[in-house]
């Protein structure tokens, strides 16, 4: 299974030379493209040309069609919050949570992650011989047994050591942060984690200093750049 960040920059004004997309992941295997989020700020679909999308929640850098309509003719894998969030008309298709399903040679399953009160998100486990978890925005994982048996971690990297939560009345909303979600993973013996989605605070990091500043030696861990190719057994 053959990775590519095509964009990796959260929903702020910032970019830099590596990050001008917002975040969106395509997988490739045996000749099939799946590709995770389209935002509005995304590379045109037209180049890309996935066999399948499928959408975490309906935040505009993440659902192009919540504010303005593109060409494709192929499904668009949603849940039905995502798909009552838009007025245009493609091919939905309805994804329950908590069961998983197949799009092409993946097995994909999608959970209820805590991260938006008006834009309900899910985080991605997906199978394809090694497993991967895919967390672009996130407060909370509601069932953090889902980590187990997973070889590569994508988190939200919104944030590095300050936790951007607020809340209303009693419920949250905002972004967790990297060190939190490292955490996770160390509980769960996910060695390999990668953040995309990057705020203002990963953007001026960058890798050499988050290595220095985690001194995490069980962990490797590494922020992506759009176009950062990965394949998932190296």
């Amino acid at each position: 299974m053959k990775l590519k960040f095509l964009g990796t920059k959260g929903e702020i004004e910032e970019k830099t030379r590596k990050h001008k997309y917002h975040s969106s992941l395509l997988l490739e295997n045996k000749g099939f493209k799946l590709l995770i989020d389209h935002g509005l700020k995304s590379k045109k679909l037209s180049k890309i040309k996935p066999n399948a999308i499928l959408i975490t929640h309906a935040h505009p850098d993440h659902f192009i069609w919540v504010k303005k309509d593109e060409v494709y003719q192929g499904k668009i894998y949603v849940t039905r919050d995502t798909r009552r969030a838009t007025k245009f008309e493609k091919n939905f298709e309805i994804i329950k949570l908590n069961k998983w399903f197949k799009i092409g040679p993946f097995r994909i399953l999608a959970y209820r992650v805590i991260h938006s009160l008006i834009a309900p998100a899910v985080g991605l486990k997906i199978k394809n011989k090694k497993t991967i978890i895919y967390n672009p925005d996130i407060i909370v994982m509601k069932n953090k047994a889902v980590l187990k048996n997973v070889d590569l971690y994508i988190g939200d990297g919104s944030s590095f050591k300050s936790n951007l939560i607020r809340r209303k009345n009693d419920k949250l909303f905002g972004h967790t942060r990297m060190t939190t979600q490292i955490n996770w993973c160390k509980k769960y013996g996910i060695e390999k984690v990668i953040f995309t989605h990057l705020g203002k605070e990963a953007l001026a990091l960058g890798n050499k200093k988050l290595k220095k500043e985690l001194k995490e030696p069980n962990v490797n861990v590494m922020i992506a750049y759009d176009d950062m190719e990965y394949k998932i057994d190296s």
